[in-house]
């Protein structure tokens, strides 16, 4: 038997919490000597204590433990809740973890602001193109990365070899909504593919076959990296349009200069493609 103190010492948890749990008759002591009112405890409750710690980390009220506790949750019934408490708080770290790399690529921003050049910006026009893609409304760049990958994957055992051409994405959204993102994507084609068999493929694929227009004016800056660090790269083509008395003029295009790796896509090299048209 230990006393509280020493109890508190083996368990690794404050007296202050112990005497709690009592109150809460989640973890009585074994003997509390009436003369004294000394708490006893055994080191066989150990385990009933770190069910409690556990339940209790997992999120689980007061009340909610206790009925737990007292209908004996085996070990696997725990562990199993412990699994998915880890990944809720993996996901919670990797979610805090891109704030953070969010913030310093702003500090990043702030810092050279007076050394921003849109030299790197260039205008060219875009012929019309043929694409394959599908369209949909996405709540995160975590998302639309992971639909991109699962295109890559697919569609090149869908459709005839050698007809596929860049990877490339749309934004159609006429705001900028990080939480519902209207995203076209898919591939571009080659001229010579046989478009009614493709047509086939697409639809058997749940995508469109069609055509993008033409733009006259693109103005184009490229990119390395993930979509969340775009930014960097929007505020120098942003610089370049308003400086040369130009306004955007529709959804703007993002084509992948290199096949992506899609275990590594914060390595990507991606062309920034922003449609403008004279400032009236």
């Amino acid at each position: 038997m230990f006393k509280i103190g020493d109890f508190s010492r083996i368990a690794r948890v404050s007296c202050r919490l112990l005497r709690y749990y009592d109150e809460l008759g989640l973890l009585k002591p074994t003997i509390v000597d009436r003369s004294s009112g000394y708490r006893f405890y055994s080191a066989a409750q150990l385990q009933q204590l770190n069910r409690i710690l556990v339940l209790r980390d997992l999120g689980l009220s007061l009340d909610q433990i206790a009925r737990a506790t007292s209908k004996a949750v085996s070990a696997d019934e725990l562990r199993a809740m412990l699994l998915i408490r880890r990944a809720d708080v993996e996901q919670a770290l990797a979610a805090e973890s891109e704030r953070l790399r969010q913030i310093e690529m702003r500090i990043a921003q702030i810092d050279s602001a007076g050394q921003l050049s849109a030299d790197d910006v260039v205008m060219r026009s875009e012929p019309a193109r043929l694409v394959v893609t599908r369209r949909r409304t996405v709540q995160s760049f975590a998302e639309a990365r992971g639909a991109i990958q699962e295109l890559v994957r697919s569609v090149p055992k869908q459709l005839p070899r050698g007809a596929l051409g860049a990877l490339m994405a749309i934004a159609h959204s006429s705001e900028f909504e990080p939480d519902s993102i209207d995203i076209e994507y898919g591939f571009t084609l080659a001229e010579a593919a046989d478009q009614g068999a493709l047509a086939q493929a697409a639809e058997a694929g749940g995508m469109q076959l069609h055509e993008l227009p033409p733009v006259s004016r693109m103005a184009v800056c490229v990119r390395i990296g993930l979509p969340e660090h775009a930014h960097l790269i929007t505020a120098k083509i942003g610089q370049f349009v308003e400086s040369n008395g130009y306004a955007l003029a529709g959804p703007s295009r993002e084509v992948f200069l290199q096949t992506p790796q899609l275990e590594r896509m914060e390595h990507s090299v991606v062309e920034m493609q922003y449609p403008v048209e004279p400032m009236r």
